[in-house]
């Protein structure tokens, strides 16, 4: 379990999360980022994969705006994660990702799993990146306006009933 770094295709370099399972990987996972960057809680969710038996990689989606962002989870870090999100397109994000995916695909079959932001991501990952197998997504806010083209793997999206946010 150790930052790495990834170059996009573009050529930008970003950090990621790594989290190796004990023995051999059963595949790789991609985990997306709310707006709060690749803290403390998305680094225990790779981790969990890993234990688990998954190659885990997460990438830091908000390096092209400020590098080693970890946000709590109160208003002042809310907003903050959400101008941040605004100085980077979805198309640079998606690029981050695929990187990621490529990472992640040393260990087999990639799935994609975000939360909000990264639910978001996952859902657009399925549409249009390759080497993604599968799609998880929890809570993605714009996936709604992001409905085509259809997606090209399998996707199990999750939203809470009493979300008042999406």
């Amino acid at each position: 379990m150790a930052m790495i770094q990834l170059t996009a295709a573009d050529g930008h370099e970003l950090s990621a999360y790594e989290a190796r399972p004990a023995g051999k990987a059963r595949g790789g996972v991609v985990i997306l980022q709310e707006i709060f960057g690749v803290n403390p809680h998305i680094r225990e969710v790779a981790n969990g994969y890993a234990a688990d038996g998954y190659y885990a990689v997460a990438p830091a989606l908000f390096d092209r705006a400020e590098r080693d962002v970890e946000l709590a989870y109160d208003k002042p870090a809310i907003d903050r994660g959400l101008a941040l999100r605004k100085k980077i397109s979805l198309d640079a994000m998606l690029a981050d990702v695929a990187a990621a995916v490529d990472r992640a695909s040393t260990a087999g079959r990639v799935a994609v799993i975000g939360y909000c932001l990264g639910g978001s991501l996952a859902w657009m990952a399925a549409q249009r990146l390759k080497g993604v197998s599968a799609c998880i997504g929890y809570y993605g806010g714009m996936i709604s306006g992001h409905l085509d083209p259809h997606p090209k793997v399998p996707v199990m999206l999750h939203f809470g009933t009493e979300d008042h946010g999406i």
